[in-house]
């Protein structure tokens, strides 16, 4: 009778000789099972046993199901992991962007910053800053008849 729980060189024996049914031994690998299987009654006795399943089951007719078989389709998430990943980070980088302008203009308390130019250059180049972190967090629509997948659209 073949033991439940095997000697660790028994379990390398029997998982080679499963991987030489299918061819995916080398040389090498092929003579040491040999060598163990002529020592090991217990693998012997397992490798016959395997040989005589494997056989059997490789000349058996192939069976045709009766009933018709489908796997229902995996839905796509809507919006997968990378977009949201990149619309988080621009909306960091636009949260922190304004933040820093905000302490630069003197807002919030923050102490007052010597301008070398003049305070209305100064002034315009903070509007234009801010327009353009507004017009970046609108989103665009697109017209849907341009929507396909593995295309994302700004958030």
């Amino acid at each position: 009778m073949l033991s439940l729980v095997p000697p660790t060189d028994c379990a390398r024996a029997r998982e080679a000789a499963s991987a030489r049914l299918d061819d995916e031994l080398s040389e090498l690998e092929v003579a040491v099972l040999d060598h163990h299987l002529r020592a090991c009654t217990e693998c012997s006795a397992f490798v016959r046993e395997l040989h005589a399943l494997s056989s059997g089951l490789r000349r058996a007719t192939l069976e045709q199901p009766q009933i018709e078989v489908f796997a229902p389709a995996r839905r796509r998430p809507l919006l997968p992991l990378r977009a949201a990943t990149a619309a988080a980070a621009i909306v960091a980088l636009v949260t922190g962007s304004a933040f820093v302008v905000g302490r630069v203009a003197g807002v919030h308390g923050a102490p007052k910053v010597t301008l070398t130019g003049t305070a209305a250059d100064f002034l315009s180049v903070q509007a234009d800053s801010n327009e353009q972190h507004l017009l970046a967090m609108v989103r665009q629509p697109e017209p849907r008849d341009s929507l396909r997948f593995g295309h994302t659209t700004a958030v």
